[in-house]
Order: structure tokens, then C-alpha cells, then sequence
């Protein structure tokens, strides 16, 4: 039932999966970092609030800066979106 919520993501959310592939399965991103690779501060931001929000990002605030890191099913979903190419 949870990996077809994660397939439904992974077909209508086109941009959240690009997010999701630029933060990457081992590495942690400061939100401006994210933010400046993917080249969309405004949308970006909203995208990676969403991303939260579904429980595939894990946000934490270290000092003044805030880290982004993806949770299991944010891997399974990077995971299965190279397995089909997308």
C-alpha cells in the first residue's frame, strides 16, 4: 500500500522527484546549497516544504543553517526512479 503512494509520487510529481535526485541518497544539503544546484529559490523552496510535508525529506537546523536529508522512502523513491529511467 506504501510503495504505491511512493509510484503515484513518482508519476505526478515530476519536479519533487528532481529535488528529491539532487539531494541524493548519502549526502546532506544546507537549503541554500539545494537550493542554488537545483537554480529555483521560490518554487524550489516550496517543493522541498512539500517534500517534508510527504515525510521524503528530513529537515534539521544546525546553527543558523537548516540540512536536508532524504528519509527511506525518499531513497526508495530516487531508487526506483533509476531503475525505470526517469
Amino acid at each position: 500500500m506504501k510503495d504505491t503512494r511512493l509510484v503515484k509520487i513518482l508519476v505526478e510529481e515530476k519536479s519533487l522527484v528532481k529535488l528529491l535526485k539532487t539531494i541524493g541518497r548519502g549526502r546532506e544539503y544546507a537549503t541554500r546549497e539545494l537550493l542554488t544546484k537545483l537554480g529555483a529559490y521560490g518554487y524550489g523552496h516550496k517543493l522541498l516544504l512539500k517534500a517534508q510535508k510527504r515525510g521524503l525529506v528530513e529537515r534539521k537546523t544546525v546553527k543558523n543553517k537548516v540540512f536536508n536529508k532524504l528519509t527511506s522512502d525518499g531513497k526508495k523513491i530516487v531508487m526506483i526512479a533509476k531503475e525505470i529511467g526517469v
